[in-house]
């Protein structure tokens, strides 16, 4: 979300203190444990993989396509995890379940988590791409890590699959589908919301990272489904285009 400050827009910056509050829904303790260590250290161990000192906070969660700018990652992590949580509470309502949330929690905090490792930040543009020396896909390197970690094998299978009939292994638990399915959907929708960023920034000549800087693609997208599309136009243009020539 943004807010107003002074008469300017500030976009809201998420942090790893929220990755931590969400961890305290986590009610076994040794898990909680786990997963609250694993964020305040999110570093492959094996010997041959280098820190790519891109932190959590300020990675973004793709090179190409959802939430592809800093912060990304914590963003999509965040909105995913909260969305798992949500669906379970309405299947348990619904259909008289008893899910177990610790996992979902768990999983969603921890299924992106190694994506840093297979980024570089160019400094000079601000700019991310893969390193070079390629690393492991972020799903290898996490279920690696989980299993030297002594993860509980229901989460090691949940993270392993979150990617659903397109990934290694399907889910075989509601709670790895719930992961599936809301990780799915937060990336299609910012996937969607990133395409009108896009050609937006074309019109006005920008670079697209501007318009991130100062809001979220989904409010974006949300102002164009409210608003209309020329409106949008005219917003940003009135925002990008005289404020600069001021």
């Amino acid at each position: 979300m943004e807010k107003i400050e002074n008469n300017n827009i500030v976009r809201k910056s998420y942090t790893i203190d929220d990755l931590f509050k969400l961890a305290e829904k986590i009610e076994d303790e040794d898990l909680r444990k786990k997963v609250i260590d694993f964020i305040k250290n999110p570093i492959p161990t094996h010997k041959d993989i280098e820190d790519t000192n891109i932190t959590l906070e300020d990675s973004p969660a793709s090179i190409k396509w959802h939430h592809k700018y800093k912060g990304g990652l914590i963003e999509h992590t965040l909105a995913t995890t909260k969305m798992a949580l949500k669906m379970a509470e309405a299947l348990e309502e619904v259909y008289d379940l008893k899910l177990d949330k610790d996992l979902i929690v768990a999983g969603g905090l921890l299924h992106d988590i190694m994506k840093p490792q297979n980024y570089i930040k160019d400094n000079e543009t601000n700019k991310y791409d893969h390193i070079s020396n390629f690393h492991l896909e972020h799903l290898t390197l996490m279920v690696a890590e989980m299993y030297k970690k002594d993860m509980p094998m229901e989460l090691i299978k949940i993270v392993a699959s979150h990617h659903g009939e397109h990934g290694a292994m399907r889910p075989d638990s509601i709670e790895g589908w719930l992961l599936h399915y809301a990780d799915n959907l937060d990336a299609s929708l910012n996937d969607i919301a990133i395409r009108i960023c896009q050609a937006r920034a074309r019109d006005m000549g920008i670079d697209e990272n501007d318009i991130y800087n100062i809001f979220t693609p989904l409010k974006i997208y949300e102002m164009r489904t409210k608003e209309g599309k020329e409106k949008l136009k005219e917003y940003l243009n009135d925002i990008f285009i005289e404020n600069s020539n001021n």
